[in-house]
């Protein structure tokens, strides 16, 4: 635990060229990879104590005077453990050493996930963004920033690819969500490097025994699958880093050629189009509607309907959506 006699080296000149480096680098994928601007901007950390959101407040805390940013503490106590008050007590340390402030809530996540009829993680991490978002909103801060590194983009993707999740949403968690305002600058780090770091600084983190526990997907993931691809092909997380890209980029095409789509697409347009540009207009029009995810067999039983020419077919979607083949094009709509 970081104690008065345990100060972490306190700015980007202290450390040693390397992490300097190291934090300079962070600088240059939020700004260049993830086309975020930091300066002079508000930002929320979720800390949690463990060495991944303990790298990432030192980070920003070092990178703050270079940017003109300003950066908040955010923990939550989930009151699950019996070391959880500890942690919170810790983090609140650790902020005071760096002269951040730190703001500290609990929720009983047990309670909330009996509430909410999931499971404790779900229930954890929609308490955990809940809190972090009243925290942004509370201080006017324009953005939240995650911890989540190389390995756990590696388990995300594997937990995707688990639940058929098709492309390019199998390449894994956004580094940018512009809707939530979250940013997760250590995407293409692996842990042990922001491991090394705040060692090089000087503080002990904290460790959640329950990540040890196999009774969670995520857990068996990280614990039991994940080291066995590992062990088959040492370089899987590279792998994992570059599909990462490949999917952004592809989204961000997708996005920008789909943005036009409307609740009618005319036969001229589809007939024209490759499958993959129909497949992509079929669910950016869905998705338009609102809430309500169309299933890949969904869209290819609609693409089939439209090239057997079926004048009249009402296909459902979730969220009462539906779609109707038209001598004309097709048509949205929903039925609520």
């Amino acid at each position: 635990m970081t104690s008065s006699k345990d100060t972490p080296l306190q700015s980007l000149q202290d450390l040693l060229p390397k992490w300097a480096h190291f934090c300079l680098y962070t600088e240059k994928f939020i700004t260049h990879e993830l086309n975020v601007d930091l300066k002079e901007k508000k930002i929320v950390i979720g800390v949690s104590g463990g060495v991944d959101s303990t790298a990432l407040l030192l980070v920003l805390h070092y990178l703050s005077p270079r940017l003109g940013c300003h950066v908040i503490a955010a923990h939550l106590n989930h009151t699950l453990r019996d070391e959880a008050d500890d942690d919170a007590r810790w983090v609140q340390e650790l902020c005071a050493s760096l002269n951040i402030k730190c703001l500290v809530n609990s929720q009983d996540i047990r309670a909330l996930a009996k509430v909410m009829g999931t499971g404790l993680e779900e229930a954890g991490r929609s308490a955990r963004y809940s809190f972090f978002n009243e925290v942004l909103q509370s201080h006017s801060a324009q953005y939240i920033a995650l911890g989540h590194h190389l390995d756990d983009l590696s388990e995300d993707v594997l937990m995707r690819f688990i639940r058929g999740t098709g492309w390019p949403g199998l390449s894994g968690m956004s580094g940018y969500d512009p809707d939530r305002n979250l940013i997760r600058p250590f995407l293409m780090l692996p842990k042990s490097t922001l491991k090394a770091f705040v060692t090089h600084v000087g503080v002990l983190w904290r460790e959640d025994a329950t990540n040890a526990e196999s009774d969670m997907t995520r857990n068996r993931v990280r614990n039991e699958i994940l080291p066995l691809l590992l062990k088959e092909n040492p370089n899987f997380r590279d792998s994992v880093g570059r599909l990462w890209k490949i999917g952004r980029i592809e989204s961000d095409y997708w996005e920008k050629m789909t943005q036009d789509a409307s609740d009618t697409l005319s036969a001229d347009l589809l007939d024209a189009s490759h499958k993959a540009a129909r497949l992509r207009l079929y669910k950016a029009c869905l998705d338009r509607l609102g809430p309500g995810q169309a299933l890949a067999h969904t869209l290819f039983n609609l693409d089939e309907a439209w090239q057997e020419k079926r004048v009249g077919a009402v296909l459902q979607f979730p969220g009462e959506k539906t779609a109707t083949i038209t001598a004309s094009g097709m048509v949205f709509a929903t039925t609520h």
